[in-house]
């Protein structure tokens, strides 16, 4: 039977009852966006609104598919209120990027709400094919997901992700069907202290304990995860939103 630590349990209860306390904080959205939000978040997305250089879809496409051979993510299903933080904190610095905060700082607060809730309300956009990945860095990728690593201190993701990181709305994103590239960086980031944009550092703190291999198997994991549609994190608009006339209907 394996020796309690207390101090380890005391740090697991602290991070525990921070989250809790993070989550009575943040307001819950509305079940469903204002359609009439979403619409002013696709003419945005679309370009309607600033110059083609800092267009969204440029980047992200209008469905919010990404581009994974540019660095960029998929934000198609994302949490809106979580969307709307990201664009907030590169407006304003504390998250950096050369790439977006010029972008986000172009836009008002309402401007990045609105987008927030077009790229939350694409539910129905298809994920590309799962990657080949190493048998041995995907189960370690799991092993991690699920349960962690508790002799490092390493918290297992599911806590604020989700089984299978579909995300928890508001405020924790889905990482499930995320490039893996992607993901990788973004863990990189944290680890090397370039991105500090969550309340608790509970990200930073664990990326800190992540060896290179791991993050790589966390990143090859969460991208092979493909989630059941009612499962992802923000809820769908009450009326349907249409793709742009001319849109494809899978990839952008």
């Amino acid at each position: 039977m394996a020796s309690r630590n207390p101090q380890r349990e005391r740090r697991t209860s602290r991070f525990l009852a921070g989250l809790v306390f993070l989550a009575l904080l943040t307001p819950a959205p509305a079940h469903a966006a204002d359609p009439r939000q979403v619409e002013l978040g696709r003419r945005i997305a679309e370009g309607a609104e600033l110059p083609e250089a800092r267009t969204c879809s440029r980047c992200h496409g209008v469905l919010g598919i990404g581009r994974p051979e540019e660095g960029t993510p998929r934000l198609a299903g994302q949490a809106r209120l979580y969307l709307h933080k990201q664009l907030d904190d590169f407006a304003s610095g504390a998250r950096p990027s050369e790439k977006m905060a010029p972008v986000a700082r172009a836009l008002t607060v309402e401007q990045r709400g609105a987008v927030a809730a077009y790229y939350a309300s694409l539910h129905a956009i298809p994920y590309p094919g799962a990657p080949w990945g190493d048998p041995e860095l995907l189960q370690r990728g799991g092993v991690l997901s699920a349960i962690g690593d508790e002799g490092r201190g390493i918290r297992a993701c599911q806590l604020c992700h989700a089984n299978a990181g579909v995300g928890i709305a508001p405020s924790f994103p889905y990482l499930a069907g995320q490039y893996a590239e992607y993901t990788a960086r973004q863990l990189s980031l944290w680890k090397a202290g370039g991105r500090r944009n969550d309340p608790l550092d509970a990200m930073g703190e664990i990326a800190r304990r992540l060896d290179g291999r791991e993050i790589e198997a966390l990143g090859l994991y969460f991208a092979r995860v493909r989630p059941p549609p009612a499962d992802l994190s923000s809820p769908i608009p009450a009326e349907p939103i249409p793709p742009p006339p001319d849109a494809p209907s899978v990839a952008d």
